[in-house]
């Protein structure tokens, strides 16, 4: 799990977005694998009463921040076709085995997930109330039980 110091870091090393998601263009995958990027990410942070993964733009920051590393490119477009004629649950399904067996492209997509959905307002300010200068009185951090140590 990383560290916030290293988040911070992380993210700003991300390509900066327009304000809109509406605004910005793709610059790495084709719309197909844009739709499909939609439907993993909506696995891994699916909409519930806050948005989705799609909804935040996740598949877009993934987009922009593969088209800024060409090195990973290739490898993580490769991997995306494993998924491309698969239903959800199939694709459900194969990304619990590729958690399973930790595969370098479930955590590549799974970082590149958490870090786009909790660097956008959708994230930040809808999800975990988050709304810039504001001091907390206390965090309690992660309340699922996997994550408790």
């Amino acid at each position: 799990m990383k560290t916030r110091r290293q988040l911070l870091t992380t993210a700003a090393l991300f390509p900066i977005l327009p304000a809109s998601a509406a605004d910005a263009k793709p610059k790495f995958f084709t719309p197909a694998e844009r739709k499909l990027l939609a439907s993993l990410t909506d696995i891994i942070i699916p909409r519930s009463d806050t948005p989705g993964a799609s909804d935040a733009g996740v598949p877009l920051f993934i987009d922009h921040t593969l088209a800024a590393q060409p090195s990973r490119r290739q490898p993580f477009r490769d991997a995306l076709k494993r998924f491309q004629n698969l239903s959800t649950p199939q694709q459900t399904a194969l990304l619990q085995q590729l958690h399973d067996a930790k595969d370098p492209f479930f955590k590549t997509l799974k970082d590149l997930t958490i870090d786009g959905y909790y660097t956008s307002r959708e994230g930040l300010a809808q999800e975990l109330g988050w709304h810039g200068q504001t001091m907390l009185p206390e965090f309690k951090g992660c309340t699922h039980p996997e994550h408790k140590p």
